[in-house]
């Protein structure tokens, strides 16, 4: 779906009388070009980004001492406010494993996260068809376009391991889509 027609309006059709409103719409356009640019986004992945339909979790999250699905429903819970139920929807897993998830994170790291700016992804690439990891990993290769070494020390895990999930995550993908052609 197009941007535009969902804001509904674009730069040749945008008029207003208001010099800051103009200022702010010329700046939402430039800001958008450059993520689509620069980091690949979807004219979907923008829409969403403004309007806050899926939260976005900081990927500096899965870089400590929790597993990543402990790390995900830590976060989910604590700095969203979302409940089991939401979070199991929202990223396809079963509500138990989502609660006992929630519950190892909490005893191994009693603190909240300290979450500072930096790369974030939508909480809707987690799905049950792949770990977190593999999601996660392959969201930022095939998205943001981003090098082996680079993820490796924004998740602080070693290169290889990032270049096994990643390939793990791409057999999954093609598994995949061969049972669907069958």
């Amino acid at each position: 779906m197009d941007l535009e027609k969902k804001r509904g309006f674009n730069e040749y059709t945008f008029n207003s009388e208001h010099p800051e409103e103009k200022f702010l719409v010329e700046m939402f356009s430039q800001i958008s070009e450059r993520l689509k640019q620069k980091y690949n986004y979807s004219d979907e992945e923008i829409y969403k980004l403004w309007n806050n339909d899926v939260p976005q979790i900081p990927a500096v999250i899965f870089a400590g001492k929790l597993s990543p699905a402990e790390a995900l429903t830590k976060f989910l819970k604590e700095n969203r406010d979302l409940s089991y139920h939401e979070i199991s929807q929202l990223i396809s897993r079963d509500e138990r494993g989502v609660w006992a998830n929630y519950k190892r994170a909490a005893k191994k790291m009693p603190w909240p996260f300290e979450i500072r700016d930096g790369i974030t992804v939508p909480a809707s690439i987690f799905n049950s068809n792949k770990s977190i990891l593999e999601s996660l990993v392959s969201y930022l290769k095939d998205v943001k376009k981003m090098r082996n070494k680079k993820i490796s020390q924004l998740l602080n895990k070693n290169t290889a391991n990032i270049w096994t999930v990643y390939n793990r995550a791409k057999k999954k993908e093609n598994n995949g889509h061969k049972n669907e052609s069958q």
